[in-house]
C-alpha cells in the first residue's frame, strides 16, 4: 500500500569436480533478499534505492586427503539468481518489469548450469589448518593444485525450498571464527596491488546470521 515491496528465496549452488576416483560435490544453500522502496522514504539521491542483501556460506568440496575446494561468496551474491534465471535485456527495464521479474523469480523452482561468467572465486588452501596458505583456484585448470584428474564437472544453481546451510565451513576451518582482518595477512599498501587471496575476509566464506 505504501509502495515498498520485497522478495525473498533460497539459492542452491552445487560444485561438482571430477576426480581420479570419481566425482565430488558439494553444495551451500543461501537466503536472498531484494527490496524495492517509493520515492518518498529516502532523501535526495537515495530516494527509491532498493536494498538487498545475501546471508549464507560458501560451498565446501571435500577432495580427501585433507584437501577442499571452496566456491565463496566472493563474486556470488542475491543477484547472481536473477543474473542465472533472468539475464538483463539490451532495454533498461522500467521499475514495474524489474518488479515482476521478481514475482516470477521469487516463485519459480528450477535448477540450471550456472553461465561461466558467473563463477564465484574459487579457493583451496595448501594447508588447511593455515588460513594465509589460502590459493585462487583456476576453473579451468584444477588439476594446477589437485594433480592430474582433477577438473571443474559443473555449477548448477537452483531456486529452492530447501532450508539455508549453515556450519560446513566452520566444520573444516576451524579457525574462521578468530579471523579479524584478512585472511591471508599482508603488508602492501594500495588495492591495486593486492594477489585476490589478500582480499578476503571471512565474510567471503560465511555472511549473515
Amino acid at each position: 500500500m505504501f509502495g515498498f515491496r520485497t522478495w525473498s528465496w533460497h539459492q542452491k549452488l552445487t560444485v561438482t569436480v571430477e576426480t581420479p576416483e570419481g566425482p565430488r560435490s558439494g553444495s551451500a544453500v543461501s537466503a536472498a533478499r531484494f527490496q524495492m522502496t517509493p520515492k518518498w522514504s529516502g532523501v535526495g539521491d537515495s530516494a527509491g534505492a532498493s536494498n538487498s542483501s545475501l546471508s549464507g556460506e560458501a560451498v565446501v568440496v571435500d577432495l580427501g586427503d585433507g584437501r577442499y575446494l571452496f566456491a565463496l561468496l566472493k563474486g556470488y551474491n542475491e543477484f547472481t539468481g536473477r543474473l542465472a534465471f533472468f539475464p538483463l535485456p539490451q532495454k533498461p527495464l522500467n521499475k514495474e518489469e524489474d518488479a515482476a521479474v521478481y514475482d516470477q523469480l521469487e516463485a519459480l523452482r528450477a535448477t540450471k548450469e550456472l553461465p561461466r561468467e558467473l563463477t564465484p572465486l574459487l579457493v583451496t588452501f595448501a594447508d588447511i589448518d593455515d588460513p594465509a596458505s589460502v590459493a585462487r583456484v583456476d576453473p579451468d585448470d584444477l588439476a594446477a593444485h589437485f594433480g592430474e584428474g582433477y577438473a571443474l564437472s559443473s555449477i548448477t544453481l537452483a531456486i529452492t525450498d530447501e532450508t539455508v546451510t549453515k556450519g560446513r565451513v566452520e566444520a573444516v576451518l576451524g579457525w574462521l571464527g578468530d579471523i579479524k582482518g584478512r585472511i591471508k595477512p599482508t603488508d602492501k599498501k594500495y588495492a591495486d596491488e593486492l594477489d585476490v587471496e589478500e582480499t578476503l575476509y571471512s565474510i567471503d566464506f560465511v555472511r549473515g546470521s
